[in-house]
């Protein structure tokens, strides 16, 4: 009776872990192509929350489908869309690196520029989200030249040049205000030679004027 006993316990033992109950998680609820389009509609109608959790449960629970790829980048929009930059980065550099020549790397690699050019603050604060995002968009005219997000990219160029252009001249405006005339020159010249199109080159030249006014009367005094 005993062995008998031993027996149906071992027989319930091993269907629990067969089953994948318990020990070893629930079995996946899901398809892959469940998943996809329940993610795909939670996306477009902005219910961005539960797109991701969609998407990556695709990806977790069958890494070797061929929706897999697309849940990825998915993954990246969601975080994106809900304004999580840095994970969007992260997941977007990911994709860039294992999918090079997907039809959808230039827009991966267009995001994670934006990624960095969504966090650009002000010209009185740090610029390492500007140089970042134009990095990243020249990388992206260059590697992706025929792509359309190349043509994109080149507003954003713009924008990150004048910033980090604008970031020089204020520094060298304070140096100008406390007669730091040295720095303020050193800071105008590097402003002119490596952002000479910018509106801010032009009011930097205006200022070296200035300062070399203001150093020649003080001369002849």
């Amino acid at each position: 009776m005993k062995s008998n006993f031993f027996s149906i316990l071992l027989v319930i033992f091993l269907c629990t872990l067969i089953g994948g109950c318990g020990l070893f998680g629930k079995k996946p609820e899901k398809t892959a192509p469940e998943l996809l389009f329940e993610g795909r509609d939670a996306f477009e109608n902005e219910k961005y929350r539960r797109a991701l959790e969609s998407f990556q449960r695709l990806r977790d629970w069958y890494p070797f489908s061929q929706h897999a790829t697309e849940a990825t980048i998915r993954i990246a929009d969601s975080h994106y869309a809900l304004k999580e930059y840095a994970e969007a980065a992260v997941v977007y550099a990911e994709f860039e690196r294992l999918h090079p020549n997907n039809e959808e790397t230039p827009r991966a690699v267009f995001q994670l520029a934006m990624c960095h050019f969504e966090r650009m603050d002000s010209i009185d604060r740090d610029q390492t989200a500007a140089r970042n995002a134009l990095y990243i968009f020249l990388r992206l005219q260059e590697d992706y030249a025929n792509s359309p997000y190349a043509a994109k990219a080149g507003e954003k160029i713009q924008h990150c040049r004048e910033s980090l252009a604008g970031a020089e001249l204020s520094v060298a405006s304070y140096y100008f205000r406390t007669k730091a005339f040295t720095a303020a020159k050193a800071r105008l010249k590097t402003l002119i030679n490596a952002y000479p199109e910018t509106p801010q080159a032009e009011e930097g030249r205006l200022l070296l004027k200035k300062i070399s006014q203001v150093l020649e009367k003080a001369e002849k005094e």
